[in-house]
């Protein structure tokens, strides 16, 4: 048997390919750990956005608004994000919403007009505390308890009792308005 082009344990690999196949193994290394953003988080670009064209891609804010959800005489405090989803639900307040629970770990109310989905992601997880938008079923979401990743979750803010809104019976009507 010929072994003399075969990689053998204590046998040299054939001068002139060692050095090409590491240059070659580096750069594909280099090229799979180089973040440009600096961002740990890597996503896919949102459906409608080109892939690679920084114009196109959505511009995060940090400004949030404060809102209050009044329910059988109690206020809870919470906050929307600086989304475009966001804004076209705050175009919409004061909203007064039937709410429904879903699972035993959400509350779920039917919007009147669909929330503004440019620059959302695709899908996302939401934790206790979060509002959402449910965009296959145009719904404003309060998660109690933590759900996994679903398509068509958009986390649009955050509320603060939980308590408040698990303990509700089907149907329970809840008014949406910006704080004072």
């Amino acid at each position: 048997m010929n072994t003399r082009n075969r990689f053998l344990p204590g046998k040299a690999l054939r001068p002139g390919l060692l050095v090409p196949a590491m240059v070659g193994i580096a750069i594909a290394m280099a090229g799979c750990s180089y973040n440009p953003g600096g961002s740990a988080e890597t996503r896919p670009p949102s459906p409608g956005t080109p892939a690679g064209d920084p114009a196109a891609a959505p511009t995060a804010t940090s400004t949030t608004t404060p809102i209050v959800i009044e329910l059988q005489g109690r206020r809870i405090a919470g906050e929307l994000d600086g989304s475009a989803t966001s804004a076209s639900l705050l175009a919409q307040l004061p909203l007064t919403l039937a709410f429904r629970d879903h699972g035993g770990q959400e509350k779920l109310a039917q919007l009147p007009v669909p929330l503004d989905l440019a620059g959302a992601p695709a899908g996302s997880e939401a934790a206790p505390l979060t509002i959402g938008y449910y965009a296959p079923d145009q719904s404003l979401v309060l998660y109690y308890r933590h759900v996994g990743y679903f398509n068509g979750i958009v986390p649009i803010g955050t509320y603060e009792n939980t308590d408040a809104v698990e303990n509700q019976a089907d149907g329970f009507a809840a008014t949406i308005r910006k704080a004072d």
